[in-house]
């Protein structure tokens, strides 16, 4: 009786695991790795930015909304991170959050320090975002150097934006 609970709980356990391995390799899939694709994208302060005119620089690009329990929750870290590292742009690339003055009294609101866009779906889409928050790192000469579904803290931040430099 119990070599047969042992066997059932090994059973579960290799079950289990081989679920959490495919689910990170599945949202892995989609994700658009060397060149960043470009966007050219509405910012809050009323003008565009484009990924192509931060070209030399270490870019940030977090895909996140303000409908999002766990996106809000990262801003303050975000926020943080992005004070003590002036040489990296941060991008928050808001999705379905309205627009325009909406948009920045949201921004305002939740105490966004760093530049917030409005995300297109076709940006979204390109990136291959279904998760959020989702964060990129792009490297100096526009790859991808990085990614990370879900929230992010100022450690693993800076982990992959030691891939980038």
């Amino acid at each position: 009786m119990v070599k047969r609970l042992l066997q059932d709980w090994a059973l579960a356990i290799g079950v289990a695991l081989a679920l959490i391995a495919g689910a990170s390799l599945f949202d892995g899939l989609g994700k658009p790795s060397g060149a960043a694709p470009e966007f050219v994208l509405a910012n809050v302060s009323g003008g565009t930015t484009s990924l192509a005119e931060l070209k030399g620089s270490v870019v940030v690009v977090n895909f996140w909304g303000s409908w999002c329990a766990p996106c809000r929750a990262e801003i303050p870290e975000i926020n943080r991170w992005a004070e003590g590292h002036p040489d990296v742009r941060v991008l928050g690339l808001a999705v379905n959050s309205g627009t325009g003055a909406t948009l920045e009294t949201a921004a305002r609101r939740l105490g966004i320090r760093y530049d917030v866009l409005e995300a297109t779906s076709e940006v979204v889409s390109r990136w291959g975002v279904s998760v959020f928050p989702t964060t990129f790192v792009i490297d100096r000469e526009g790859n991808i150097k990085g990614v990370k579904s879900g929230v992010l803290d100022a450690s693993e931040l800076e982990s992959l934006v030691k891939q980038a430099r």
